[in-house]
């Protein structure tokens, strides 16, 4: 819009818009012919210095040339035209009555390598975003194409956190329910949070990342590393004699059954995974799925025995035949 810039902004004598001289009408496509001599000859800029106040137009002036702007198509002789860099960067839905109901500006991101600085750009637009809304007093939010992908980077630990929480959580109330002991199902809870932070201290280590994918992985650990952990408990639950025999023949009874059946079972199949050519395979599912599982073999057959010795519960046959014994002591009285 400024008056030095001729050849874009300018007006017919009817104060109607005048394209640049290498654009129809003043220039014709098919004959390929730009005479200054043609149809725009009598063109005029869109301002002269006098029409503006205080070098800038005015709310009306702005007002009538911000179409021509945008309707504007950029050529050799004016490349600032609007059309498709910013024709749908406002919307001009209810313009004549003086309305913009929305409208969008570029800013840019200083060179982005690393995950960490995707993430923190976007962090950094949404903060400026919210001090502009508070200036403005209007809604006003930062928007890029690879600002879908890193949503989720924003808030994943909060996300990770909540989901195991629940899942341990329900795990812990499902064994309470069936075993009825408190004592049982909060060793049970505290082999299997071992398990989970051992699995993401390996994943620290093999520099796997935490995104939605290993979140889920991390979750279904959870399920899996009770079969782990459930049937030696119970079976320690029922055995009669003191922690240690107990424990003996719980070993003796179950744990032939966890290693050959949860331990190589899921190795087996996890070590054909080791032979993918998607990456992704290979260290979200190989690479977790092979440390859960010698973790849950680590700590269900050689830590929770040792902790089951040392702290286990009291066996479920001595607290029947003291329920036995309390009618018929009563009746000796």
């Amino acid at each position: 819009m400024s008056p030095e810039a001729f050849g874009c902004c300018r007006k017919f004598t009817n104060s109607s818009f005048c394209p640049p001289d290498d654009q129809p009408p003043c220039c014709s496509p098919s004959s390929g012919s730009c005479s200054s001599n043609g149809v725009c000859k009598d063109c005029t800029t869109c301002f002269r210095h006098s029409d503006l106040a205080n070098g800038r137009p005015t709310t009306e002036q702005f007002r009538e040339k911000l179409p021509w702007f945008l309707n504007a198509l950029p050529s050799s002789d004016c490349a600032k035209g609007g059309n498709g860099a910013y024709t749908t960067n406002v919307e001009l839905e209810g313009y004549e009555d003086g309305i913009i109901k929305a409208s969008a500006f570029r800013t840019y991101h200083t060179p982005l390598n690393k995950q960490v600085d995707y993430v923190n750009s976007m962090r950094a637009a949404r903060e400026f975003s919210s001090r502009v809304s508070d200036s403005l007093k209007m809604e006003v939010f930062p928007y890029a194409v690879f600002y879908m992908f890193f949503e989720q980077y924003l808030s994943i630990w909060r996300t990770a956190l909540i989901n195991l929480a629940i899942a341990i959580g329900a795990v812990f109330i499902v064994c309470l329910i069936i075993t009825c002991s408190f004592w049982t199902s909060a060793i049970i809870l505290l082999v299997l949070t071992m398990i989970v932070l051992d699995l993401m201290g390996v994943m620290a280590i093999l520099n796997i990342q935490l995104n939605a994918v290993s979140v889920v992985n991390l979750v279904m650990a959870v399920g899996i590393a009770v079969e782990f952990c459930v049937h030696i408990t119970h079976a320690f639950l029922v055995s009669s004699g003191d922690r240690n025999q107990r424990m003996k023949e719980a070993l003796t009874t179950m744990g032939a059954s966890v290693f050959s059946g949860i331990t190589l079972t899921k190795l087996v199949g996890v070590i054909v995974l080791c032979f993918s050519r998607t990456e992704v395979f290979v260290v979200y599912y190989f690479q977790m799925y092979l440390a859960l599982v010698l973790l849950g073999f680590l700590h269900g057959l050689i830590f929770l025995p040792v902790l089951l010795s040392i702290f286990g519960p009291p066996s479920r046959c001595v607290l029947v035949e003291k329920q036995e014994d309390r009618p018929s002591t009563s009746s000796q009285f």
